[in-house]
């Protein structure tokens, strides 16, 4: 399963069944990257749950296009070809996440915020698949992450789980510049992106990263006192 794939099937919107139908049948079935042409009553045979002599759990012909229709509206599945308009039975779908092989995968190993975090060379799919089609950024931007979760240590997360973080804030400071910065009437004239570099933090970013190490440092202090 490749890290895109874990994000869209944990999203609480999507149901239980509909995972299930993603996992145990359309994805184990698939060649490559495309399903089979759907059979309905193959997929309800996947599904149904039989207790003794009678079903706990069966699913009708409409309760497998709305699952269908569940993992399209999540990324997992893009329409190839339609048999019929009403249902999929004999349709193919593309399995739109499970091709983006080349993210990397996500690491068991939680950890908090920390002075020297980078994002990976990973990033730019990462945000390509969240809507943010420029990822680059400034030093700026990212020592005001490090700061603010250097603020946190109470908070574990995993090397994609960080990067996820910092896209949505870069999407979230983009959005409020557009929404207080809007584009002359006049003309378009395309604001050039922030670049990435490698240098580091700013002067301002690392003058908020110490303030916020120093904090938690001062609440370590008091901490081992109270123990003491």
């Amino acid at each position: 399963m490749t890290p895109a794939e874990y994000q869209a099937l944990t999203s609480p919107r999507l149901s239980h069944p509909a995972r299930s139908l993603y996992l145990l049948y359309l994805r184990h079935q698939a060649r490559g990257d495309e399903t089979q042409p759907l059979d309905y009553p193959s997929l309800g045979r996947a599904l149904a749950v039989q207790g003794e002599g009678e079903y706990r759990y069966r699913v009708t012909p409409a309760g497998l296009t709305e699952l269908i229709d569940e993992l399209q509206q999540a990324g997992l599945l893009v329409l190839q070809q339609r048999a019929h308009p009403q249902h999929y039975h004999g349709a193919r779908f593309r399995l739109e996440l499970k091709r983006l092989q080349g993210l990397t995968p996500l690491p068991a190993r939680q950890f908090a915020m920390h002075p020297d975090w980078r994002p990976d060379e990973q990033l730019d799919g990462l945000a390509r698949l969240c809507g943010l089609l420029d990822s680059r950024y400034d030093d700026t931007e990212l020592g005001e992450f490090i700061a603010y979760w250097l603020g946190r240590p109470e908070v574990f997360e995993n090397q994609h789980q960080w990067m996820l973080r910092f896209v949505r804030q870069l999407k979230k400071q983009r959005a409020l510049r557009r929404d207080t910065n809007p584009a002359p009437a006049t003309g378009y004239q395309q604001q050039a992106a922030p670049t990435s570099t490698d240098t580091g933090p700013s002067k301002r970013a690392r003058e908020m990263m110490e303030e916020a190490q120093r904090l938690r440092d001062e609440q370590q202090e008091s901490h081992d006192e109270k123990d003491t």
